[in-house]
């Protein structure tokens, strides 16, 4: 079977998100953001490095980390992970096992459980290939939509491997697409799947949204001879499909809320100033500036960031109930980073505390003694 360009490429994206939802070996990762920042090291020395590269050798460090620090972190039975259930999630129940096994799982319960939500229920049909988008959610930094997609009993449904969310009446779309997705437990035709759209903040909410994706499958192997040679399998895309909704007008009240900080400290040698924060319903993000008082070239700012390593942050409602909000990305600025996390605003958190590694380079014998040495600046 021949494919095109565009469906091998498909196919790419479908490999790796099959790979994201396999469980990371926590050596091969270390061993892989180590031998990577090496090679950062080396090609520093060699000539002139652009801001973009940068920042992409960062955020791929960071998000590793933070995997890798995952299972940690779920090891603190003293902190709740993930919002609690305040009610029954009706016919978005399906996605509450998707919520507790990704990082946006905290910003996706809390938008459920106080009703920032807006349920569309939309189909769309081509062939063996459905899929409904369930609800979405979003405010001027983030929006995230919540869809199954399904075939039909001759094809396994394989992934929905590349999703772009688009302005409904410019076709301009809304920022980079970040998915997720979970087989079903008792079935192989369905998956309950996420994808979320970062957006810088500047720009009004549309009034209609279009999402646009493929769905891919696994050929059946008709060979009825079991003692042959077992073949790679063999993959089908649908054709390119899309969702028109429009948005509620809900999600365009402003609700960010934006806290000065100037929070200045060092760490690994280096002066850091935590300068602000945006909590919004969706997202937080924290902005660092790296050595504030001086003048930094690319290989100071590597150094810097090579320390500079946010864990999480903490949230505390008034009913003393504690969240953990995942990182989710990193962007590289020219003086420094913005880190993305989770967020649990609507739950109306009385303290945010971001909590950062401690000693740069230090390896820890597990997480209890880690969290000791943790570096925690205050946020609200």
């Amino acid at each position: 079977m021949t494919t095109s360009p565009e469906e091998q490429a498909l196919f790419a994206d479908a490999s790796q998100a099959k790979l994201e939802r396999q469980q990371l070996n926590p050596a091969d990762t270390a061993f892989a953001i180590q031998r990577g920042l090496a090679k950062a090291r080396t090609r520093r020395m060699t000539g002139h490095v652009q801001l973009k590269w940068i920042t992409a050798v960062l955020v791929t460090a960071l998000a590793a980390g933070w995997l890798l620090m995952g299972p940690l972190g779920a090891s603190t039975p003293q902190q709740a992970m993930y919002s609690q259930p305040a009610q029954n999630w009706g016919v978005l129940e399906p996605f509450r096992e998707l919520a507790g096994k990704e990082v946006d799982g905290n910003t996706i319960s809390s938008a459920i459980n106080n009703g920032y939500v807006q349920l569309v229920n939309r189909s769309v049909k081509s062939g063996i290939y459905q899929l409904t988008v369930n609800a979405v959610m979003a405010d001027e930094n983030k929006m995230i939509v919540l869809y199954t997609a399904q075939t039909d009993a001759s094809q396994e449904i394989y992934s929905v491997p590349k999703t772009n969310v688009v302005n409904g009446m410019t076709n301009q779309s809304l920022g980079y697409s970040g998915i997720s997705s979970l087989y079903t437990p008792n079935g192989k035709y369905t998956l309950y799947g996420r994808s979320t759209v970062e957006m810088d903040g500047n720009t009004p909410l549309p009034d209609q949204v279009k999402f646009d994706f493929r769905i891919s499958s696994v050929v059946p192997d008709l060979l009825a001879d079991t003692n042959k040679v077992k073949k790679d399998p063999k993959y089908q895309f649908s054709k390119p499909m899309e969702v028109s909704f429009d948005l509620d007008p809900k999600f365009s009240v402003p609700k960010t809320e934006k806290i000065k900080l100037n929070q200045l400290f060092t760490i690994g040698g280096h002066e850091v100033l935590l300068s602000e924060a945006e909590v919004s319903p969706l997202m937080t993000r924290v902005r660092f500036i790296y050595e504030p008082n001086q003048k930094i070239d690319y290989k100071t700012k590597l150094s810097v960031s090579d320390v500079v390593n946010p864990i999480e942050i903490v949230s505390t409602t008034k009913d003393g109930q504690k969240t953990k909000l995942s990182g989710v990305s990193g962007n590289g600025t020219e003086d420094g980073m913005i880190y993305s996390f989770s967020s649990n605003l609507l739950d109306g958190p009385q303290s945010l505390v971001l909590k950062l590694r401690g000693e740069p380079g230090k390896v820890y014998d597990d997480w209890q003694e880690a969290e000791k040495h943790m570096l925690e600046l205050r946020i609200k």
